[in-house]
């Protein structure tokens, strides 16, 4: 018994020992491996790692990134004092404030310079710990390369600055308001409302709005802030710091400013331009008036000539004799050219006073009413008159497009004299976004110097003397059709007759003011028998 459980112990020893000798083993080989790892990671890492040692200052190791940042070999390295890695100017700065890093928090996290072979100075960022290899301290810097980060840096400030220097020099008042509070203002906004731009900021923005803007000005911002459909441009009064109203046009829109939604606006200073308007409008209702007073003054002397001049030749017609009885004609025909002349002043000048009514109009039955009220002018002459049949309906002031069509087809009429076979036409073209009409003769033409100059008030072509009229029709027309939204232009060489043509919008919109660039240009129709 006593031999067997000596045996036994001996055995269960022996098993003890070789498990334990398994066991070591195991873990040198693990050790091993973990060790090749270390090393595999450490000299394939992106960024240069180095180690120096905490007592001496000394490099001890490097990885193969550390020898391509400072196009060194690790021989090269390896030894030195760290100091080496920077600019000899700022080596004793880095030393010193990584030295007290270490020491304050146990790790670095900074900016630093490194300096190359060859000179070269590369922005890194530094991060180091304090850790034990083979029984000494040493400190493990990762150094990663940031100059295209730095690089960035450079021009986004480069971009701020620009972009600060146009927003502080911009002829716009710019802001931004948050929370209903002005949080940002350029110098130019600061400069329409009278404050220092320190005293801006941090004001509420309501205390910039003359009081019975309020409600509009609140309701814009709340549209604007929930995603509503909003006008992105709009005029509100304004409130100075010395209490003046002024007019302000604006233009906003919602941004997000530091994480939260807010406006941001740009404004114009328009009081002059509304002072300006005002004195306009009172300058026009006094010339209105004036122009009234006038008219009324000259027709009642021309009804007087025109009535005494007729009873002269009716009644005293032998007693007068053949030139007698031709300056009385002289003596009708200028009273009658006096009053048309009255007329069309009187027409212009209300022109764009009265509002316009717009409706759906059906053009061809404009066009038939106007023939009708020249058909006498135009049997004498016998001319020949054509009208297409595909006059569309056009929405427009009924009563204006009458007078543009009587205009251009009694002008038709008048200067078709020196065709030996007079032709009238009145036709349509689609112009797209726009109803396109003509009026086209075979009288003596118009040379294109002068296609605009007929459009000027009382101009009348060379030859024109003793063709009646007052030199106001055009005129007439090209104010009629603006006042549309359209434009009204002519086609004609010398010798070749005339088209008129005028395009007024397909859109059910009305106008009460010229709108440049709406009308197409004469070089969008089509080429065909229509042009000249």
């Amino acid at each position: 018994m006593t031999g067997k459980s000596t045996y036994e112990e001996l055995e269960q020893r022996v098993n003890a020992l070789v498990k334990e000798a398994l066991d070591r083993k195991r873990a040198e080989a693990a050790l091993r491996e973990s060790e090749e790892l270390c090393r595999v990671t450490f000299e394939h890492a992106v960024d240069a790692i180095f180690w120096q040692d905490l007592e001496t200052g000394l490099i001890t190791n490097c990885n193969r990134a550390a020898e391509r940042l400072l196009n060194k070999t690790k021989k090269e390295i390896i030894g030195e004092d760290q100091s080496i890695l920077h600019p000899p100017d700022k080596a004793a700065y880095y030393t010193d404030l990584f030295s007290r890093r270490i020491e304050e928090r146990g790790s670095i996290d900074e900016e630093a310079e490194v300096i190359t072979k060859s000179g070269h100075v590369i922005p890194v960022h530094v991060a180091a710990t304090v850790t034990w290899v083979r029984g000494r301290r040493v400190i493990q810097g990762i150094f990663r390369d940031i100059t295209e980060r730095k690089k960035t840096d450079e021009e986004l400030r480069r971009g701020e600055s620009k972009y600060s220097t146009l927003v502080e020099n911009s002829l716009t008042g710019i802001y931004i308001d948050q929370d209903e509070t002005i949080v940002f203002a350029n110098n130019r906004f600061a400069e329409i409302y009278g404050y220092a731009k320190e005293a801006l900021i941090g004001m509420e923005s309501w205390r910039l709005v003359h009081p019975d803007d309020r409600v509009l000005t609140g309701e814009m911002r709340a549209k604007r802030l929930s995603g509503e459909n909003a006008p992105s441009e709009y005029e509100a009064r304004g409130l100075t710091k010395d209490h003046r109203t002024i007019w302000i046009q604006r233009r906003n829109t919602r941004i997000e400013f530091q994480g939260r939604p807010a406006i941001l606006g740009n404004i114009v200073d328009i009081t002059k331009q509304k002072e300006a308007e005002a004195a306009l409008r009172k300058t026009n209702e006094a010339l209105q008036d004036f122009v009234d007073v006038v008219s009324h003054d000259l027709k009642t002397p021309i009804i007087s000539i025109q009535g005494f001049s007729s009873r002269l030749f009716k009644n005293y017609q032998d007693v007068l004799g053949e030139k007698g009885r031709e300056y009385v004609q002289r003596v009708l025909a200028s009273a009658r050219r006096m009053e048309v002349l009255v007329s069309d002043l009187l027409a212009l000048s209300r022109m764009g006073q009265v509002v316009s009514k717009f409706e759906d109009v059906q053009s061809l039955e404009v066009v038939r009413k106007v023939i009708s009220a020249v058909q006498d002018r135009i049997g004498a002459k016998e001319i020949e008159l054509v009208v297409a049949d595909d006059l569309p309906d056009i929405y427009c002031d009924g009563e204006r497009i009458y007078q543009v069509f009587e205009n251009l087809l009694v002008n038709a009429v008048k200067y078709g004299d020196n065709a030996g076979q007079p032709r009238i036409e009145i036709g349509y073209r689609d112009g797209g976004a726009f109803h396109q009409f003509y009026v086209k003769d075979n009288g003596p033409g118009i040379d294109p110097k002068f296609h605009r100059k007929i459009f000027e008030m009382f101009y009348r072509l060379n030859g024109a003397e003793e063709i009646e009229g007052t030199g106001l029709g055009l005129s007439i027309v090209e104010r009629i059709i603006e006042h549309h939204g359209g434009k009204v232009w002519v086609d004609s060489e010398k010798g070749k007759g005339a088209t008129f043509y005028f395009a007024v919008p397909k859109a059910r919109v009305e106008i009460t003011a010229p709108e440049a660039g709406l009308a197409p240009d004469k070089r969008g129709l089509r080429s065909d028998d229509h042009e000249r």
